[in-house]
């Protein structure tokens, strides 16, 4: 239940606080000041498209916050799931800056706008003067009629569910096993030539590493060969090799060795020599090896690029294509040995099917059953609303079974004696629309928490307005409902009386909202009787009246 509203720079509205009653919440004002206002804040708390367009003129940011009390354990346990802690109450925030940026906390933790919707989806339920446009829709007429039945219907569809989960996962297992015998012998000599070109590649871990560094190296070998003779010419070949000059300051020092601090440094060149000597003989072996050699060179890039064709088709490394290999062998071997097994499934794809049938067909009793019941509620209600003769039937045809189950349900309307049934798009009016969407919400009242109604009293006068003013007080009595009204009869049933002003202040216009009592109801009813500036004491009495009789 809806128990606070708070709306800051939202279109008209700069600041307001709004508490509601937990029945019938009556909004009251004159045209155009602002009424709808409150609904745009309940939409958009709720998760509804931001609108940039509803952000106040000259402001930077807008927010709505919402306290809901009386939490079901459905929605707690969807916010536990999202790690929000809540008791019996929730706290909705959602704000929107110029640059079309929101931010949604729920009970202090920011949320997604997918999740503000996932734990609202059953808060409120919106009927304005178009919304009835949606029971022109077959697509929801089969929706209206499980919802009418209620824990019935929703027991088969949970079951008609878990019986097509698990025939989609025994249709995966047969796909998986190459589905019949064409597609599966088809998968089979796909596998073997994957697993035959693999194996005649004859992969080694790391060998493309090695094949790339030998590709280099000989790529290389002229400018190898020629580096290192200068190399092997400037260490020992040269009259002024650097062997040869350490050679000889070596032996210049030989002589002096009684000398401690020289004989280091004699030792010290020894080794420095035979170092010399030591790498020179390393290159020469080097350079005897190093050659250009075309013919290994072409046979080394033409396994690269066997290499990187197996990389394209089978997996980024070698690592990788030798587990494609692995898991190709295994699921030839399957298919090998799939005949058995895909006889138990077909086999049990068939049980589940005729379970399908069954629950469909039991649910398809069950929904003809109860509409019979829904036809004559609706009708009940309809004669109550003044829509004498009128006439309401649940059309059904048969189709395939699906999740839904085997019916096509259509709703088809005559508001006469007489006239054909037709499509309710073909035949109902918009007053005659809005009073069989009011019939609906009157006996499926059960199914919401909170409704919404916006002025769907319009155009209705004299004793219809008093049965739909009965009607909404009737669904009051159940849920939460909050109604925007002009029809004095309507309002007058209020238990609750929210009053929207709009005025101007240091020339900007400014909407407000707040809750009135006493007289200042009565003068607002009156108000709406009377049509005029200066409010009659007739119409002051008859408001009187009318909220006696509530």
């Amino acid at each position: 239940m809806l128990s606070s509203l708070f709306i800051s720079n939202l279109a008209l509205i700069k600041n307001c606080e709004i508490n509601f009653n937990k029945g019938f919440n009556v909004i009251l004002g004159q045209s155009g000041a602002g009424k709808s206002i409150l609904i745009d804040a309940i939409s958009f708390v709720l998760g509804a498209k931001a609108d940039k367009t509803l952000l106040r003129t000259g402001e930077n940011l807008m927010k709505v916050e919402a306290v809901f009390d009386a939490i079901s354990d459905k929605t707690k346990l969807k916010l536990e799931d999202m790690g929000i802690e809540c008791d019996d109450e929730l706290i909705l925030s959602r704000t929107l800056n110029s640059d079309g940026k929101s931010v949604i906390r729920a009970n202090g933790s920011v949320i997604v706008l997918k999740s503000l919707r996932d734990i609202t989806e059953d808060f409120v339920d919106f009927c304005g003067q178009h919304d009835s446009v949606g029971l022109i829709n077959v697509n929801n007429h089969l929706a209206l009629l499980d919802s009418f039945i209620g824990h019935e219907a929703e027991e088969y569809l949970n079951a008609l569910n878990i019986q097509f989960d698990g025939l989609q996962e025994i249709d995966k297992k047969i796909k998986a096993l190459g589905g019949d015998d064409a597609e599966r012998n088809r998968l089979k000599e796909i596998l073997k030539f994957q697993i035959d070109e693999i194996k005649n590649a004859n992969l080694t871990l790391g060998e493309e590493e090695e094949l790339k560094e030998k590709f280099n190296y000989i790529s290389a070998s002229e400018k190898i060969s020629e580096n290192i003779s200068s190399a092997l010419h400037y260490l020992e070949q040269d009259n002024i090799s650097a062997s040869g000059l350490v050679f000889d300051a070596k032996a210049l020092l030989s002589s002096l060795s009684e000398f401690e601090n020289i004989s280091d440094c004699q030792d010290r060149l020894n080794s420095v020599y035979y170092e010399l000597k030591d790498i020179a003989e390393t290159l020469e072996s080097i350079l005897d090896n190093t050659d250009y050699d075309p013919v290994s060179l072409e046979r080394i890039d033409k396994r690269l690029d066997l290499i990187k064709d197996l990389k394209r088709k089978y997996g980024k490394n070698i690592e990788e294509i030798l587990d494609f290999f692995e898991d190709a062998k295994s699921r030839l071997e399957e298919l090998n040995n799939s005949e058995e097994l895909l006889i138990d499934l077909s086999r049990r794809r068939e049980v589940l099917k005729e379970k399908i049938d069954e629950t469909a067909s039991k649910l398809s009793v069950l929904r003809k059953e109860k509409a019979l019941g829904l036809e004559n509620r609706i009708e009940s209600e309809l004669n109550d609303l003044q829509m004498k003769g009128t006439s309401f039937k649940v059309n059904f045809e048969k189709c395939e079974p699906t999740r839904k189950g085997q019916d096509l349900v259509k709703f088809i309307f005559s508001a006469n004696v007489g006239e054909e049934l037709k499509d309710l798009s073909k035949t109902a009016s918009g007053g005659e629309l809005s009073r069989l969407l009011l019939a609906f919400k009157n006996i499926m009242r059960d199914k919401e928490s909170t409704v919404v109604f916006d002025e769907i009293d319009s155009g209705i006068s004299g004793q219809t307005a008093g049965k739909v003013a009965e009607k909404l007080r009737n669904i009051s009595k159940y849920l939460q409902t909050i109604c925007i009204t002009h029809t004095p009869v309507v309002a007058s049933k209020g238990d609750e009386f929210i009053l929207v002003e709009k005025h101007t202040e240091n020339g900007e216009t400014i909407s407000t909202a707040r809750t009135i009592n006493g007289e200042e109801i009565v003068k607002e009813i009156a108000g709406l009787i009377d049509g005029n500036e200066n409010i009659s004491t007739t119409a002051l009495n008859h408001a009187k009246e009318l909220l006696l009789k509530k």
